[in-house]
């Protein structure tokens, strides 16, 4: 029997290296102290702008061998070598994994091990499920077959941002994200059961919460999910340079509507949207958000 906290571990070699820049959101080019200028895939489509800000982070990268490529049916890649963590910018003994893939296999191990609190015991999980338009990280089938309604949904989300002792997500505006969290109260209105897993990919943290300032739609979903029965769960990752290990449950706290840091929404038609127009009345901040817009409905 297997014993221990979920765990992941990378197949291959794993190096320290300096970052140096990202020509584009999935390729980073880093400098290794043996083999120079290295170009590395990033797993993350996310903006990640507070954990590679410029020159000089650290983090590592694991390479793939030619094999390895072929068996994992990515010939086509041109660098066998992969970015998957740095260390955090305010404190160098943390590192933040930016690997968005390594969210299924360490859930998967949760939910086999009994690990993710109720969830486990919904009945017979199992991952990448299409239903409706949208694929979801885990389903309960109630009968097999294509189109099938599910007994259960869980959607993970992995976050590594952070301000102060808060993760936040999205770090960019997530219309998928969105109708993710729309579909499981959907779900749940219907007589089935759903959960939303915040996957912090670092520890040094103490609760997560949906970033209303990065998106509003996203945040205000949540609230309604949460209302209608959704229930949200918050884990955090201990990432060790190649890997990581399932760590502490966090609270989910209510949206969190001030921009962190310098980190401001994106600029749209040559005009920032203003976020303090977003937030709801302070009296009910934490509790009753206003409805949803009709730009909402209709993603």
């Amino acid at each position: 029997m297997t014993t221990g906290p979920p765990t992941l571990r990378y197949p291959g070699e794993v190096r320290r290296v300096r970052f140096l820049e990202r020509p584009n959101r999935y390729l980073a080019i880093v400098l290794d102290p043996e083999l120079g200028k290295v170009a590395a895939h990033v797993p993350n489509p996310g903006r990640l702008r507070e954990l590679l800000p410029a020159t000089g982070t650290f983090g590592h990268i694991v390479g793939l061998s030619p094999d390895r490529l072929r068996r994992a049916h990515a010939p086509e890649r041109k660098t066998a070598w992969t970015l998957v963590n740095v260390e955090a910018p305010d404190n160098r003994r943390v590192l933040v994994s930016v690997d968005t893939g390594a969210a299924r296999p360490i859930v998967d191990q949760a939910l086999l091990r009994g690990d993710l609190g109720p969830v486990a015991d919904w009945g017979g999980w199992r991952s990448e499920v299409v239903w409706g338009h949208h694929r979801f990280d885990h389903a309960v089938l109630g009968a097999v077959g294509k189109g099938t309604r599910p007994s259960a949904l869980l959607e993970v989300k992995s976050s590594n941002l952070k301000e102060g002792s808060t993760a936040l997500f999205p770090d960019a505006p997530t219309l998928r994200g969105t109708a993710h969290v729309e579909a499981l109260a959907r779900l749940v209105r219907g007589g089935g059961r759903a959960a939303l897993l915040f996957l912090v990919q670092r520890d040094d943290v103490r609760e997560v919460r949906p970033y209303g300032a990065m998106d509003a739609p996203f945040a205000r979903a949540v609230e309604r999910a949460r209302r209608a029965g959704v229930l949200c769960l918050g884990r955090a990752l201990h990432v060790r340079p190649g890997g990581a290990v399932w760590g502490r449950e966090l609270p989910v706290g209510p949206p969190e509507w001030e921009p962190a840091s310098d980190l401001r929404p994106p600029v749209r038609g040559g005009v920032r949207p203003p976020v303090r127009a977003e937030r709801p009345p302070s009296a009910a901040r934490a509790r009753s958000f206003a409805p949803a817009t009709t730009r909402e409905r209709s993603t």
